[in-house]
């Protein structure tokens, strides 16, 4: 059963459409590399999913019970307290009786060990990097199905981007990510989905393989056309000629 389905979405906000009735489904287990030109409307498609951005036409369907989480490009200002504080915020929902209160404190107790977080230092007192690495902690506290990642390696250093490669990769969690980062992409993504002039084109490959397709597609679109350009230039002489 599909976690996600996505159907005739369109979103423009009053201009030209970001996403111009594009649909597509999310399996369980994949990791979806989303492509596209800055501004092309990759942080909104990921803004729609979690429920932060409404479509202007369209609709998203979602697995029953399906939990999501988003990681977004900057560290938001309003958090604070001790790092052990901030994971936990994410696992909130998993605290509504004793026995869940337990679980949820042995769920955050796993983060912190698994992703080598300092517990108890003030949040506001670390690197970029590292902030961005604890709230990654309190989106994964959240148990989600599915993890929404924009631009993840940002204001990491090699060490961390290296860490977090792995941490993914051996995850079972459905991936949904934008990233400059090639070789993040290359090693991480199973598919690839490219949002190019409104439309949503599913590539269904890994990184890889859609570099080949596109630069096949692309040579046989400019083949189309250079064919069309001369049509166009014979049919000029013809009209300039007049009819004999």
């Amino acid at each position: 059963m599909p976690l996600i389905t996505i159907r005739d979405l369109t979103i423009g906000f009053r201009g030209p459409p970001l996403l111009d009735g594009v649909s597509c489904i999310i399996e369980p287990g994949q990791r979806i590399g989303l492509l596209g030109r800055n501004g092309s409307g990759k942080t909104t498609l990921l803004k729609m999913l979690s429920g932060e951005v409404e479509p202007d036409r369209g609709e998203i369907t979602f697995a029953p019970g399906i939990r999501l989480a988003l990681l977004q490009q900057d560290v938001p200002h309003d958090v604070v307290g001790r790092v052990r504080d901030v994971v936990a915020t994410g696992a909130t929902h998993l605290d509504d009786g004793e026995s869940s209160a337990w679980r949820a404190t042995q769920r955050v107790e796993q983060v912190l060990a698994r992703m080598e977080l300092p517990a108890d230092t003030e949040f506001a007192t670390l690197s970029s990097g590292m902030k961005r690495r604890v709230l990654l902690g309190r989106a994964l506290a959240s148990e989600p199905d599915v993890l929404l990642l924009d631009e993840p390696t940002n204001h990491l250093d090699v060490d961390s981007i290296t860490w977090l490669e792995g941490f993914l990769a051996r995850s079972s969690v459905t991936l949904v990510f934008v990233t400059h980062d090639r070789m993040f992409l290359r090693k991480l993504s199973s598919r690839i989905l490219e949002i190019d002039r409104g439309r949503l084109f599913d590539w269904s490959c890994d990184y890889d393989t859609f570099l080949r397709r596109k630069e096949e597609a692309l040579a046989a679109e400019e083949k189309q056309n250079a064919l069309f350009d001369k049509r166009l230039a014979e049919e000029e002489v013809w009209i300039r000629q007049g009819v004999k």
